[in-house]
Order: C-alpha cells, then structure tokens, then sequence
C-alpha cells in the first residue's frame, strides 16, 4: 500500500506554493541584508535593563551575514522539513514502511502518545523551579497558546484536505502526523525559553521530538512523510507564535535572548539518526548463470564520529536495509527482497567550508548479516554473515547549536557468500560456491547531536 494511487491537483498545487515560498522568502532575505556596525543592544525589560551581547553572538558569522536575518532564521529548519513531507509522499514514504514491515512487523506501543508532552512538560517544570530563561510567565503563556493555535489550524487543515490513508489502512487522516507536530512544536517551545541557559536543554528537547516521530512509523501509524511535515509544521508555528506574542508584547517581560551561535564546533563530534534511499548500482552474479536485479531500497540506523583532531575522527554506523530484487530472465512473479543489517567502523574526515559548512569523506569496514533470502530455495542457498565495506562523501550544516544536518552519498558492497545447487529447472548442472558482492549507493540525510 502507498499513501496515494495518484498525486492530486490540490496536493501539488500546495508543494509548489511552500517551494516558491521557501526559494523567494530566502531570495528576498539574502538581498536585504546588510552590513551592520556596533550590534550591541540594551533591552529596557520594565524595571531590569538586560545588556544582550548580540555583538558577541554574532562573531561567529560574518557582517551581513545570510543566516543572521530574522525571517530566514525563523523558516530554515522547518520550512524544509514541510516542503521534504509533501516531495517524499509518493515513494520515498512507501520504501520506509516496507523497511518497518521487513524488520519490526508487529511494533505495537503507546508510549508516544504520552511522549509528544514531555518537553512541555520540562519547560513548565524547569519554569516552576524559578529557572529564568527568556520569559516572563504570562509572555510564555501567550506565545505558547498561540503556537498551540497555529499548529493545531494547520495540521487539522491539512489531514482533513489530504485525506491520506494511514499505513494501517485504519483512517484517511494521516497527513502530517499530529503526534510529531506536537512533539516537536513543545520542543521548540523549551528551545526558545532555556536554549539561551543551556543548548544541551534544547538538544533533549529535540531528541525526544525525534523518539516520537520514529515511533509514529515504527506503530505503523504514519508514513515518514507525514512525520517530516509535522516536525516542520511544529516548529514552524512557534516561531510564528512568538513572533505575534512579541509584536504585542514589545520588550514587555522579555528577560533575555538565545545565543544564535552558528559557529562549527572546532571538534565536530556526532551522534545521530542515519536514513537514506538505497541505489542498486549492477546486477549480482550468483553463479551458474544466476543474475539478481536490484532495485531501489530503504536503510536506517544510527551514526556517530569522534574526532580527535580538527579534521579527522574515528566513528562508525549501524543500519538496517530492505532492497527489493528479481531473479534475471525468472517468469515468476513473486516480489523477493534481501534485508541485510550491517554495522562497521573506520576513519572520517572533514574540512570547513565557510562559517557553518563542513565537507567530508569516511571509508568504512564491518560486518552484514543477511536474512529472508528465500530466492530459489530448492537451488540458492546464502550465508546469514558477510564483509561490508563502505566509502562516503557529505556535506554537513550547523543547523541550530548543538544540533547538525548532514546530506551524504555513501557507496557500499555487502558480500555474500552463495552456494548453487544442481537444479534442472534454472538449468544448474552442478554445484557452485562463490562469494558475490551486492553494490549499493545510498542518498540521505542524518540529524545529529554535535557534542
């Protein structure tokens, strides 16, 4: 089942509108900013006088720079996520629940529906405890309440527009997924209040967001599509909250400011969550005249690097992967897949490319574990353990402190080990033993804590 038979009018009607939006709001923010002279500020708070070190902050970037400007600091995170919902839809969304189907079947918890509160839950309690974060009581509320209404219009508005199956086939209302939205909108709700105290709050804040968005696909609850739309739309509708709340409350119990720091860490150590789109790259010799045809799959799991130095680390990863494939010349008409987990380690490198970028390679070796391979039973048989190796190229960003994107093209080869046996039908005369190699290229993004 895929969410949609058809893309409709409507549907891309609105992919369209938030791509112009998103490329003319960056177009217009990038010419209109200019060079700045002394950028400190004091900011009359009723009877405080809270000196912001804005000039401080913005050290890390350079005069006029494109990220300083307020509105593309507002839609750079989550206008992307929202317009990535509606591009991934029709396939991308359809290859991830294959890969929940293929590994975790009957994953059935309740616990997001409790999660999706937590960091709300810690902005009031962190509040209660008499922590000052950027806020009085009554501006939180206010920003907060309309952060609440925002998200709530527009994932509302879109579930019952889309009218998208969910993949349990229960309701049509699956499009965006309400559970990250709120999720992520309380996350950024304690991003804004005690970011500027400490960005490891924040950094949990987030991570919790992301526990729940995973945990809507693994339910089977949602497609991924629908869980990067309501992480956009979450965090969009509290920086449009806030904005409201600050045109009527002017400096009016505003204690203090995040830090916009946007610098790379000198040391870009990370952890973090790895997905990504499998390419088949050539058909695999079995032996004996036997051909598999791959074609494109789905892989997720989780990645991290310690560097040692400033431009080079160890680290390592460990996937899962489902990659469909056919037997070459088969009349057949059975679907057959290979889910290959694989974990390796090895060394990563990096280099700066401008204020917050960083480009980089790694070249990796580990070990896969191949499953299910049922293909031709009575004449192909595949050792479960094989060699994995893998090279990669990427380009990060530091999208919020702490917290980084990553865009990478990675090229792998799982080796099996296959064993043909005499079979008149696929026309094996005699026994075969032979160590066949599956390349793939995988295309993705990970989102990870940088510590």
């Amino acid at each position: 089942m895929r969410p949609f038979a058809k893309p409709s009018f409507l549907r891309w009607t609105i992919a369209v509108v938030l791509c112009v939006v998103s490329a003319s709001q960056y177009a217009v923010s990038a010419s209109s900013v200019q060079d700045t002279g002394d950028t400190t500020a004091s900011v009359a708070v009723g009877k405080d006088t809270v000196t912001n070190n804005i000039a401080a902050a913005k050290s890390n970037l350079p005069t006029g720079s494109f990220y300083s400007n307020k509105y593309v600091g507002m839609t750079y995170v989550g206008l992307p996520l929202l317009v990535s919902g509606f591009a991934t839809q029709y396939y991308v969304a359809g290859q991830f629940k294959d890969l929940r189907d293929a590994y975790v079947p009957t994953f059935r918890h309740t616990y997001d529906d409790y999660l999706q509160y937590a960091p709300a839950a810690a902005m009031l309690v962190i509040k209660a405890c008499g922590v000052k974060g950027r806020s009085s009581w009554g501006r939180m509320l206010v920003s907060d309440a309309f952060s609440a209404a925002l998200m709530a219009v527009a994932v509302n508005g879109l579930k019952y527009s889309m009218q998208t199956m969910r993949p349990d086939g229960s309701t049509a209302n699956s499009f965006p997924s309400g559970h990250t939205a709120t999720a992520f909108m309380a996350a950024a709700m304690l991003d804004k209040e005690f970011g500027c105290v400490s960005p490891w709050i924040s950094v949990g804040g987030y991570v919790v967001a992301t526990t729940v968005g995973v945990s809507r696909i693994l339910n089977n609850r949602h497609w991924i599509s629908d869980v990067l739309a309501g992480a956009g739309i979450g965090i969009l509708s509290v920086e449009f909250g806030y904005l409201f709340a600050d045109l009527i409350f002017k400096e009016k119990g505003l204690y203090q400011l995040a830090h916009p720091d946007f610098s790379i860490p000198e040391k870009p150590s990370n952890a973090g969550l790895y997905m990504g789109m499998l390419l088949p790259t050539a058909a695999v010799n079995l032996g004996n005249g036997l051909r598999l045809l791959p074609s494109m799959g789905s892989r997720m799991g989780i990645e991290g690097t310690w560097y040692a130095h400033r431009y080079w680390g160890i680290g390592g990863e460990a996937t899962v992967a489902r990659i469909p494939v056919a037997l070459e010349g088969s009349s057949q008409e059975e679907a057959y897949s290979i889910n290959a987990a694989s974990i390796a380690i090895g060394g990563y490198t990096s280099y700066p490319v401008g204020t917050r970028f960083r480009a980089g390679l790694k070249a990796l070796i580990g070990c896969n574990i191949i499953s299910d391979v049922n293909i031709v039973p009575d004449a192909l048989q595949v050792d479960k353990a094989g060699l994995y190796y893998e090279i990669g190229a990427s380009l990060s960003v530091v999208a919020r402190r702490n917290f980084g994107v990553k865009a990478f093209c990675d090229y792998g080869g799982y080796a099996m080990n296959v064993q043909t046996f005499p079979n008149s039908y696929h026309g094996i005369e005699r026994g075969e033993k032979r160590t066949a190699i599956l390349h793939t290229a995988t295309l993705g993004v990970t989102t990870s804590v940088l510590f």
